[in-house]
């Protein structure tokens, strides 16, 4: 009897643990989902669609679509706290790591990321 409850509680766990691994990375995602302006500078926006697919603007003309990622690693950067966001240009195969910060008292509103190659933080207020 003893055999027949490890044999069912075992996989449980090893299901419920796959589940909650795959919804902390799907929450980060669904955060960044929308259109963000800059505070440093109005004129510049993102925009993370749900189907991984971005675009940026700058004095509102619109720039060309990107590919992104959200992820605890990204190229040569990794931790296991935070999470990246990955900008991947498929055209001109370039790519660029920023980290996802947690906005400053919680905001749902703001956006945070760094830029991995200078450290410079970026923030984003949601529009949209």
């Amino acid at each position: 009897m003893k055999k027949k409850r490890a044999l069912i509680i075992i996989p449980l766990t090893v299901l419920l643990l796959i589940l909650m691994v795959i919804t902390a990375f799907v929450a980060p995602k669904k955060e960044i989902i929308g259109a963000w302006v800059s505070q440093e500078n109005p004129a510049e926006k993102l925009e993370f669609r749900q189907n991984g697919v971005g675009k940026s603007y700058s004095e509102n003309e619109e720039g060309k679509p990107y590919h992104y990622t959200v992820s605890t690693k990204c190229d040569e950067y990794s931790a296991y706290s935070s999470l990246f966001v990955k900008i991947i240009d498929d055209k001109e195969n370039f790519s660029k790591c920023y980290e996802l910060k947690d906005a400053p008292s919680q905001n749902d509103d703001i956006l945070v990321l760094v830029d991995m190659e200078n450290n410079e933080e970026h923030l984003y207020t949601k529009i949209y």
